[in-house]
C-alpha cells in the first residue's frame, strides 16, 4: 500500500485533502491511481464557465471523467459533457500538457483517489442539451461562473492550479 509520504515526495505539488469533509482521504484505505481529463468549459456566448457542485460534499471543480480503452481525449470529453451536464454540441476540445494531482476519498466510488488530471479546455457551440440520468443528476450540479470568480469557486488547490494554468497560457 502507497503511504502519503511517499507520494507527497513523488508529487511535491499534490493536493490531499484532509479538511475534515466526506470526501477528506482516509488513511488506512487503498488508493486507487486515476488518469481523468479534467474539463475547462467555456460558454458559448460570454465569458462564464461550467463548475460542477457536488452534492454528497462540498466539493466545486471542473467537470472530469475517465478515459475509457479505445477512445479518445476528444471522444471523452464529449461523452462526459453529455453524460454529466447534457450539453450536446461542443465546438472544440483543446487539451494541454498540463497535469495537477489530487488525494482524495471518492464518496461515490467508496475509495480514494489518486487523480492526475489531465487539463483540458472544451467551448460549447450552443446550450442545447439533452435530459441527464437520475444518476448523474443526483451526483453534481453544473453551474455558470463569472470568469473572474471562478478561482475564489473553486475549493481544492488540484483545481485552482489547472484554472491558473489555463488563464497563463490562453
Amino acid at each position: 500500500m502507497q503511504k502519503l509520504q511517499d507520494l507527497k515526495d513523488k508529487y511535491p505539488d499534490i493536493d490531499v485533502n484532509l479538511d475534515g469533509g466526506s470526501d477528506s482521504y482516509q488513511e488506512g484505505l487503498p488508493i486507487v491511481e486515476r488518469d481523468p481529463v479534467a474539463v475547462i468549459i467555456k460558454h458559448p456566448e460570454n465569458e462564464t464557465y461550467l463548475i460542477a457542485h457536488w452534492k454528497k460534499n462540498d466539493w466545486k471543480g471542473f467537470l472530469t471523467g475517465g478515459v475509457e480503452e479505445g477512445d479518445t481525449v476528444e471522444d471523452t470529453v464529449r461523452k462526459e459533457i453529455q453524460e454529466e451536464t447534457g450539453y450536446i454540441h461542443v465546438a472544440k476540445v483543446v487539451p494541454f500538457e498540463f497535469v495537477s494531482h489530487g488525494l482524495f476519498f471518492h464518496p461515490v466510488k467508496n475509495e480514494n483517489r489518486l487523480a492526475h488530471y489531465h487539463l483540458v479546455f472544451a467551448e460549447l457551440y450552443n446550450l442545447e442539451q439533452v435530459e441527464v440520468t437520475e444518476e448523474e443528476k443526483s451526483i453534481a450540479e453544473f453551474i455558470w461562473i463569472p470568469k473572474d470568480e471562478v478561482l475564489q469557486t473553486l475549493r481544492r488547490n488540484d483545481m485552482k492550479s489547472l484554472w491558473r494554468h489555463y488563464l497563463e497560457t490562453c
